[in-house]
């Protein structure tokens, strides 16, 4: 009876505490579909407004890999086709309701999607991946022509020589063409279709420039008309040629620049024409307005102004030219677009920043002399400079020209300006996010107030003022006592309005997320609304040009050094390296209070851009987080080893030389490997070495040196890919007491990290996963770790002597892959997950493994104290490892574990899989002492299931439910002021943020509990015992006279 209550205690806690209630979606998570910053290089990859039957989209390829369709009206995805990393979009093609595109090496697949609804209608290999032809940028190359009768035929061309004509329903390949030259310099790029010729334009290589090539074909059989080169010589075969077209017509053109010449050329099926030069005029660029189907473009002139060419019957011709009155060195850069409405009427506009209002101005040419201009407001220091527009003009004369215009700036955002106003936006750089943490809000202020020092009489006064709140907190007292406490948890959040304090259970904080494009954000943990927003300045490098790009991510919290302490502010310090197009590298730091997006020095307004803090002249090798009795500091080494602090104080370098002799860190450094067997084709290898600080007269008067202390070489065959540190936080139970009252006590050495190698030597016979505890030796020889066999490797390195705490080989995941292990270390619990395709073992599944390891001191009842003993005593090296391998369903892309306040919750691990889903494990299901046989009472007694080896996808445990989550390359947990509740934020191609309660709401009451009918109860007893109470004092009165 015993082991079968134990049995159905655990049974009913696996469905109660990772169970999530369907009224509970948008509560107590949120989740922002994205879809990744548009690709405005090409026509063929940029937003452009798209229309069929009525209906319009905004279609567009994006960096992450995504084609997407997002609705004009209010920017909601209409639909997205997510890519495989592998499989990189190198454009998308329009013909009334069908998308077609190209993706993959040299553009080896073929997919149409249905414009409105984005189901799939086809998808065709026109050939292997691994004979693509890679090429930069990847547009370049391929291209996709609707034609036939009623467009139902697609001209391909992939690998800039190979052509298909591919029916567009049944993906049936009615001819192939290969260039008899294919292996010479010609390049094609587009392909034009008229009824009597197919056009394939590329270019050829000469000696110091580019030449026109042109091939016609007969669009019904594929057999060749003829091929020849043009004569021209062009600079740059990506934007110095355009070919104009009016439809599917026989009047088309070549439009080139050639030294300042804008020449052009009628492509016939003979290719016999000439060339004509435009006389009086020297341009020096061509602008694809997306109208080169409808015979339009842009040419610059010398002076910068812009001329729109428009083809004519006879050739080419001027039809209206943007001009300015401003001088030319003050002229602002325009950026151009164009679109044709559903009347077939033409519109160009330009699109500047006007000095003397401020504001955007809007210029659009509709075929009269006359310009529809209008200005809008538009907030550079956040979103940054115009990287790319695409417009979607409606009108027949410059009065009635309704625009809408869609922006994509250098900073990742998008936003649809219509009626001079911003209708909505899309902060898409959030797809790039590189670092991110949770930031605890401050308190409320009357929570926090100081009042040391303050005098009996201002005491008295201040009571007396605050006499004033009195009713509301009595209301708020008594409305405590009818409300249940899960209550509150139950409602959704509301938009954080005016200072923003954190919440009575700490579920309101702030994200911060810092991305590829130098922009930062501040998330509502809540709601997932973008509370603030700052970009990230360039300083000096603005004016040769360059980029930011955030390196690492410290919260302070208040206690940096010379600040009042945790909780009085909460501010985060950004670590960026800025680089600059002339090469030169500088590292800055960025210091943000959180909840606001100001500047924590105070020295730079908020409508500023934020610049930073020059701390190095120099890239840096790494970068700490120190911290002694609540106070903070950040260390940095450059490439000497040098050592720099923020703040760059007296008191931080002070805190700095008071924890010099506990300061040990581990680097990765080169060597060279070339005359080390099997390494003629790798020179370089990685090792470990591990540092510390101290002052050299000889290097530096005034700085701390790292100097190595120890090494730690790995086989010459094996690489170092990645260093990884535990999760940090605080530990409630130093052991685990077993069911015969014995203890294993954890082993908790804080200088612990995992190593993650590759092995580069030929592959041979994949090894298994194997174990060597109990302290290995620092110096690891080619002989132990077997360097027959490529692989991939897994360590646990103390950082302080240097010694492998544990370590184990694994099967490489195919020929010609890299490493993919994911690994998450926290206090003595390591888990890992890779691929094994058990080539070498018939009775063994391949699949994906998931490995839990528990590190635990020297054997039962022996307690070392590893959490406070020198890392150089011997007993620490004497670990007792207990490890279990379980079969996984899928892959993952990322991995973690949750955190809690006080540590007493147990830890979960939470893991990004590839189908799409935020999942989390409770840790009984990953221990490595499950016993294999039927358990015991006592393995009962302790919690233990029997060992099942493969880990089932049980939907109760996937946190993100319904969502499709794509791509999660992050996963970070943060403590809420509930031990029993942690916080978990997801970060990828969309971003998610939800709760998880690994122990169960033990500090919560249930949802179920009736606190009315317990405060009616107590009130209904405290009224009896008040009336009673005299009756019974009464009887005991009278009593007495009796006796």
């Amino acid at each position: 009876m015993r082991s079968l209550f134990w049995t159905l205690l655990l049974v009913v806690q696996a469905c109660v505490v990772h169970a999530i209630h369907k009224s509970d979606v948008g509560v107590v998570d949120w989740y922002r579909k994205l879809v990744g910053v548009p690709l405005a290089g090409s026509s063929t990859t940029a937003p452009a407004f798209r229309r069929s039957g009525g209906k319009e989209v905004i279609l567009t390829a994006t960096t992450s890999n995504v084609l997407a369709a997002l609705s004009p009206e209010d920017g909601h995805v209409a639909w997205r086709y997510v890519f495989e990393s592998e499989d990189r979009i190198a454009g998308y093609y329009t013909h009334d309701d069908v998308v077609a595109t190209l993706s993959g090496p040299g553009g080896a697949v073929l997919r149409t999607f249905d414009l409105h609804t984005g189901l799939q209608l086809l998808e065709k290999r026109l050939h292997p991946p691994e004979l693509g032809h890679l090429a930069e940028p990847h547009f370049f190359g391929k291209y996709v022509a609707f034609g036939g009768s009623d467009g139902t035929d697609l001209y391909v061309l992939t690998n800039g020589h190979t052509f298909y004509r591919v029916d567009q329903k049944s993906g049936e390949i009615h001819w192939q063409f290969a260039m008899p030259d294919a292996s010479s310099l010609v390049i094609h790029t587009k392909v034009l279709y008229t009824p009597s010729a197919l056009y394939l334009i590329g270019v050829a290589k000469s000696l110091e420039s580019y030449t026109l090539h042109v091939t016609s074909l007969n669009p019904e059989t594929g057999e060749l008309i003829t091929s020849a080169n043009i004569p021209s010589s062009i600079k740059d075969p990506i934007v110095d040629f355009l070919v104009l077209s009016n439809g599917v017509s026989e009047n088309n053109r070549i439009v080139w620049l050639e030294q300042g010449s804008l020449k052009h050329v009628p492509l016939l099926p003979k290719l016999n024409a000439k060339p004509v030069a435009v006389k009086n005029a020297e341009f020096e660029l061509l602008v694809d307005v997306s109208l080169a189907d409808n015979g339009h473009l842009i040419a610059i002139k010398k002076d910068g102004t812009g001329r729109i060419i428009k083809l004519a019957e006879s050739g080419i011709k001027s039809v209206y030219e943007f001009t300015d009155s401003m001088p030319e060195e003050e002229r602002p850069q325009p950026v151009y677009t164009g679109n044709v409405d559903e009347t077939g009427r033409v519109h160009v506009a330009r699109i500047y920043w006007a000095h003397d209002v401020k504001k955007l101005a809007l210029e659009i040419y509709s075929g009269t002399q006359e310009l529809s201009v209008g200005f809008f407001n538009f907030d550079t220091a956040n979103h940054g400079i115009i990287a790319y527009a695409a417009l979607n003009a409606k009108g027949t004369g410059p009065q009635d020209i309704t625009p809408q215009l869609l922006i994509s700036t250098y900073t990742g955002n998008i936003q649809l300006i219509e009626d001079a106003k911003a209708k909505w936006n899309r902060d898409e750089a959030l797809t790039t996010a590189v670092v991110s943490e949770f930031v605890e809000l401050p308190p409320p202020k009357a929570v926090v107030g100081n009042h040391e020092g303050e005098s009996f009489t201002g005491r008295v006064i201040r009571h007396i003022g605050d006499l004033q709140k009195f009713p509301a907190y009595a209301t708020h007292f008594i409305e405590r006592f009818f409300m249940d406490q899960s209550a509150g948890l139950a409602t959704k959040p509301e938009s954080m309005t005016g200072e923003p304090v954190r919440d009575e259970f700490g579920f309101r904080q702030i994200i911060v997320v810092a991305t590829m494009f130098g922009k930062v954000y501040g998330l509502d943990s809540a709601t997932g609304e973008v509370v603030w927003t700052r970009l990230l300045g360039l300083g000096w490098a603005a004016q040769v040009g360059g980029r930011v790009i955030p390196v690492k991510m410290f919260v302070f919290n208040g206690e940096g050094v010379g600040n009042k302490g945790k909780g009085t502010r909460s501010d985060v310090v950004i670590v960026a390296q800025r680089r600059a197009d002339n090469t030169l590298v500088d590292t800055v730091v960025f210091h943000i209070d959180a909840a606001t997006g100001e500047d924590a020095t105070g020295k730079i307004a908020r409508a500023d851009v934020l610049e930073g803090i020059d701390i190095v002249q120099g890239p840096i090798v790494e970068s700490y987080l120190l911290q002694r009795e609540g106070q903070k500091v950040l260390m940095f080494l450059d490439e000497f080893l040098q050592v720099y602090t923020y703040p760059d104080t007296s008191e931080a370098l002070e805190l700095v030389n008071k924890l010099v002799p506990s300061l040990y860190f581990a680097l990765r450094t080169s060597i060279d490997a070339s005359n080390a067997p099997h390494q003629s084709a790798r020179p370089k290898q990685r090792r470990l070495i591990g540092h510390q600080l101290a002052m050299n007269d000889a290097l530096s008067k005034d700085r701390l040196i790292a100097y190595p202390v120890w090494t730690l070489s790995f086989p010459n065959n094996e690489d170092i890919i990645g260093l990884i540190s535990p999760s940090q936080g605080p530990i409630a139970s130093y052991g685990k007491v077993l069911a015969n009252r014995t203890t294993l006590y954890k082993y908790l050495n804080p200088h612990m990290s995992i190593v993650l190698t590759q092995k580069l030597g030929p592959i041979g016979t994949p090894s298994q996963a194997a174990t060597f505890g109990e302290g290995s030796d620092s110096t690891t020889t080619e002989a132990e770790a077997g360097t027959k066999n490529s692989g991939c490797g897994v360590y646990v390195v103390d950082n302080v002597r240097g010694s492998i705490l544990y370590r184990a080989s694994l099967p490489a995941p195919g020929v010609g892959m890299g490493c993919d292990v994911k690994a998450a270390l926290t206090e003595n619990w390591l888990v890992y997950h890779y691929y094994d395709p058990e080539e070498g073992a018939i009775e063994e599944a391949r699949g994906w493994k998931m490995v839990s390891v528990e590190l635990y001191e020297g054997g039962i009842d022996e307690k070392t104290k590893s959490s406070e003993t020198s890392s150089f005593d011997n007993s620490t090296t004497q670990v007792k490892v207990f490890e279990d391998s379980f079969v996984f369903t899928q892959g993952i892309t990322a991995i973690t574990t949750t955190k809690t306040k006080f540590g007493i919750s147990t830890k979960d691990i939470i893991v990004a899989t590839k189908s799409n889903k935020i999942q989390s494990y409770p840790r009984r299901l990953l221990d490595p002492r499950r016993p294999r046989q039927k358990p015991t009472s006592q393995e009962l007694e302790e919690g233990l299931l029997q060992y099942d080896p493969l880990l089932s996808d049980n939907p109760k445990q996937v946190l993100s439910h319904a969502y499709d989550i794509a791509n999660t390359q992050r996963i970070i947990t943060a403590p809420s002021l509930l031990e029993s509740t942690a916080l978990v934020f997801g970060s990828g191609l969309d971003m998610f943020v939800t709760r998880i309660s690994p122990s169960g709401t033990f500090d919560l009451l249930s949802e179920t509990f009736n606190k009315r009918q317990l405060v009616w109860t107590v009130v209904g007893l405290t009224g009896a015992i008040v009336v009673a109470r005299p009756m019974v004092g009464r009887k005991r009165l009278n009593g007495k006279w009796f006796f």
